[in-house]
């Protein structure tokens, strides 16, 4: 009984702090917010990424008509962009149905993909006619041999760098994405930098791994959060400057230093090449129109809910300066320690943008 009263209690705490530090924020009415949203394709992919969200449903299909409803309902609410996402988008038997519809409805269409299937030339150029303008490339893996551990696939790594190189040939934009864990971190600093230099894409994307019910290989559990943000920091340092970079959803602390490059869930709303926040918000209804100081509001609604679910803050927190602005740490993260920094509380989102 003891122990149910401690955890109850601890309990209580989290969602205090929680409430504290969303409250405590200041909207910001000056930075255009994100109009791009995710389009939903459906599971679909040949490859299986040991960290993957839908490994269990890769071989699932997605019908035409769920897609299309899909579109109209982010084009009915406002939006601008899409970024189609899968699974693997483009091996969708309507991917060219899809593009077309999204072609007449949005101004800019990207997409996230494994590279497979844009190491064919002839299919990236037909997806650009079809109004495909720029491409999230999964770049995990700086080595054949890493790489493809993590794709499970052979020939993956070789087929992404021919895929990135082809989109460049035809003058698409080139973004990449690195999931940071236990496979990949050790080699940012020196090899996977090199790599991305030479590639010079437009962005470059360092995500601190995500942990889902899905994704339970106890090796993602087995390396420090220091570790891999060390490991991000070093990459960083190394990096040419002419290249965006963007950490997503690691606690300020762990970057001091570095605040400029990160993006967490408040920041989220702002990012205007990933996806529009509100939309995650199953209540937003489509059949009326919104003012822009409305959608400001659900997208910092939402980002409330979303980090009261996945965050923990400890009570030193309190004491630090990012209270406000910083998520916290992932509840899974059950040994991760924070360390707080002493000075005035910011309280506007983007006060490192803005700097």
């Amino acid at each position: 009984m003891e122990t149910k009263i401690r955890f109850a209690k601890q309990g209580a705490l989290q969602n205090d702090l929680q409430q504290m530090s969303t409250k405590g924020l200041v909207y910001d009415h000056t930075t255009p917010r994100c109009n791009r949203a995710r389009l939903d394709t459906g599971p679909l992919c040949n490859y299986d990424c040991e960290f993957c969200y839908y490994r269990a449903n890769l071989s699932d299909k997605t019908a035409w008509e769920v897609v299309k409803d899909r579109i109209d309902y982010l084009h009915a609410y406002g939006i601008t962009e899409v970024d189609l996402s899968g699974g693997e988008s483009s091996m969708s038997p309507d991917w060219f149905k899809i593009l077309d519809y999204c072609n007449e409805r949005f101004t800019s269409i990207s997409c996230l993909s494994h590279g497979g299937t844009f190491a064919n030339m002839n299919h990236l150029r037909k997806s650009k006619e079809h109004g495909l303008k720029e491409i999230l490339f999964s770049l995990h893996g700086p080595t054949k041999e890493t790489h493809e551990a993590i794709t499970n696939r052979a020939g993956s790594f070789e087929k992404i760098l021919q895929g990135i190189k082809n989109a460049q040939e035809l003058g698409m934009i080139v973004r990449l994405n690195c999931t940071v864990y236990s496979r990949n971190h050790h080699q940012l600093e020196n090899i996977y930098a090199d790599l991305v230099n030479g590639i010079k894409p437009t962005a470059v994307n360092f995500i601190t791994l995500n942990y889902w019910v899905e994704s339970n290989d106890e090796d993602f559990s087995n390396i420090s959060l220091e570790d891999l943000t060390n490991g991000i920091k070093r990459c960083i340092d190394k990096l040419d400057k002419s290249i965006e970079i963007i950490v997503r959803y690691t606690p300020f602390c762990y970057m001091k230093g570095y605040e400029q490059y990160m993006y967490n869930i408040y920041q989220h709303i702002y990012d205007v090449r990933d996806w529009n926040r509100e939309m995650y918000n199953s209540t937003v209804d489509v059949s009326r129109t919104y003012t822009e100081e409305e959608k400001i509001v659900m997208a910092y609604t939402e980002a409330g809910v979303h980090r009261d679910r996945f965050y923990r803050k400890d009570l030193k927190c309190l004491t630090c300066k990012h209270f406000y602005v910083c998520d916290g740490i992932k509840k899974e993260m059950t040994d991760a320690e924070v360390y707080p920094e002493p000075g005035d509380k910011i309280k506007e989102v983007n006060y490192y943008l803005h700097k």
